[in-house]
């Protein structure tokens, strides 16, 4: 998908991600804890980078609620920040692995969350239709 599409989604990907963590969709077999409150600090140092403050300091879920919340207070700076990123080509980021574009890595970030509310949608299409589990996890049945 094309950067100005998952630019154009992120709020509606947001939204349903946040959503259906709201409703208490089962995503226990998933790796969501761990990954989405890193992939939230790094959208957070990315739009820090280009002029908006913006820190999360829960972990897990608590992580994406904290975020979601920011974003339906300031969604329209958030939202011009990110279009600012977009189309400077020559903004760049300090990362652990090397120095990367701006624009990219927030393209990655919008990836990840359009990725992650597609999943969702499955998941809990799966669930509402009954659907038997793949792999039957001990943990599951405590």
């Amino acid at each position: 998908m094309e950067a100005a599409a998952l630019y154009e989604r992120f709020e509606n990907n947001l939204e349903t991600i946040f959503s259906y963590l709201k409703k208490g969709l089962d995503v226990r077999t998933t790796p969501y804890h761990i990954s989405m409150p890193l992939e939230v600090n790094l959208l957070c140092d990315v739009l820090t980078q280009a002029g908006f403050p913006c820190q999360v300091t829960k972990d897990g879920f608590d992580a994406l609620l904290e975020f979601h919340d920011l974003y339906m207070k300031e969604g329209r700076r958030v939202s011009e920040v990110m279009h600012k990123i977009l189309e400077d080509k020559r903004a760049y980021i300090r990362t652990p692995e090397g120095t990367v574009l701006l624009k990219e890595q927030l393209i990655r970030r919008l990836e990840y969350f359009n990725e992650i509310a597609h999943s969702m949608e499955v998941i809990a299409r799966l669930q509402k239709l009954g659907s038997p589990l793949q792999y039957n996890y001990p943990f599951l049945n405590q």
